[in-house]
């Protein structure tokens, strides 16, 4: 039973993905969400859904209810065949930093458990990132 107004795969994608990047309850930084918005107009899976619009629903909802709560509920939404590649996209924002820290490193799995993932596609994944991102040029917002 669900008790969060989410609709569609695509609601429960966005909605996870925004959960991941703001499960310590810190603002987004203008790179994550120029992240975020590369990686939703880039994948099929979201054309022809307005990304303002499962933004504002997804970012209403982590407000409204945290990410441990919203994860849980958005994640059986999500169809079997996008569950590998969306959580490939969470651990890429995850690990634009290329670390993960206790906290992220327990999003991350909470994400695979729900997502209904093995813990063996789990670590390739979240390690094929880590790998990837490991060298990456830190942005350095200014206020």
């Amino acid at each position: 039973m669900h008790s969060l107004p989410i609709e569609t795969e695509q609601e429960a994608a966005v909605a996870i993905l925004f959960a991941s990047v703001l499960f310590t309850g810190q603002q987004l930084t203008q790179a994550q969400i120029e992240h975020l918005s590369r990686m939703l107009v880039m994948s099929a899976r979201f054309r022809g859904h307005s990304l303002n619009d499962l933004t504002r629903k997804a970012l209403s909802l982590q407000a409204e209810h945290g990410s441990k709560k919203l994860i849980e509920e958005a994640a059986p939404l999500v169809d079997e065949e996008f569950k590998e590649t969306l959580f490939a996209m969470a651990c890429e924002i995850m690990t634009a930093d290329g670390k993960v820290d206790e906290k992220e490193s327990e999003i991350i799995a909470m994400i695979a458990i729900y997502l209904g993932l093995s813990m063996e596609t789990m670590k390739m994944i979240l390690t094929t990132y880590m790998i990837r991102n490991r060298w990456n040029i830190q942005i350095i917002e200014r206020e």
